[in-house]
């Protein structure tokens, strides 16, 4: 399946301008199977998407775009705004609690150096963003956002290889038009069906999932984020073993 996981529509998100109906129509002509509706520091109520997917025959499912002191972060599983979720380490108490799962949202932004063309700069801004307190909690990172620019896609990529986190791909859309806010730039591969938000969180938390740029280069330029890998097994198992070992290494050092 291909989902959207990060998009925001009128009026729940101030800064949106698309409806929740034009968002489902676009995801479809998209070739989407499902998108989240992820709105800034609030969620939708449950039998409101339950009505929207009936209503269009299509997979929708709700998140919220939580604004921490640390950066944007995805959150799954939580449907309430609490007081505190503004600190990174309390948000993740709060998703822990219902069993939620976190993702890290456009990474490059605040984090990204002045000048990216300065090694050391680069190198520097690098080291400093895979210690954000805030990803210590999250499962994955999106490297694909609708609205970056290929370099800021690449600094996200490069956070996420280093902590060898899972990436995800989304669209981040509030508007539509002729430029780069189009739905459907970027959706996230699952090898599994997905109808509902417990399938998600499961899916999330199992790290088997793969960013995919659908405009096939105007996100990043690297190809192997065009289609889903030959080798996508084999990845995902690198991937899970070297993040163990990094995280065994970090509490052997503590």
């Amino acid at each position: 399946m291909l989902i959207d996981l990060h998009t925001h529509t009128k009026p729940r998100s101030w800064d949106s301008f698309i409806t929740p109906d034009e968002m489902v129509d676009l995801a479809q002509e998209a070739g989407l199977d499902g998108m989240v509706l992820a709105e800034h520091d609030w969620a939708w109520e449950e039998d409101e998407t339950a009505d929207l997917a009936k209503r269009h025959s299509f997979p929708v499912i709700r998140a919220m775009e939580i604004n921490t002191e640390d950066g944007h972060i995805l959150t799954f599983g939580m449907h309430t705004y609490k007081f505190g979720m503004h600190r990174s380490h309390e948000l993740a108490g709060f998703v822990e609690e219902v069993d939620g799962v976190m993702i890290a949202a456009h990474p490059y932004r605040r984090q990204m150096p002045w000048k990216p063309d300065d090694e050391g700069e680069y190198a520097d801004a690098l080291d400093r963003a895979t210690r954000n307190p805030a990803y210590r909690f999250v499962s994955a990172v999106e490297v694909l956002n609708g609205r970056g620019m290929l370099d800021e896609n690449e600094f996200s990529r490069r956070v996420a290889e280093q902590m060898h986190l899972p990436a995800t791909g989304s669209s981040d859309t509030h508007q539509h038009d002729e430029k780069d806010q189009q739905a459907g730039r970027a959706a996230t591969y699952f090898e599994v069906d997905i109808t509902n938000e417990a399938d998600l969180i499961v899916a999330l938390k199992s790290g088997r999932f793969w960013p995919l740029d659908l405009t096939k280069g105007k996100l990043t330029t690297n190809p192997v984020y065009y289609d889903v890998p030959a080798d996508i097994e084999t990845r995902w198992d690198d991937m899970a073993e070297a993040r163990r070992a990094l995280l065994e290494g970090a509490a052997g050092g503590a």
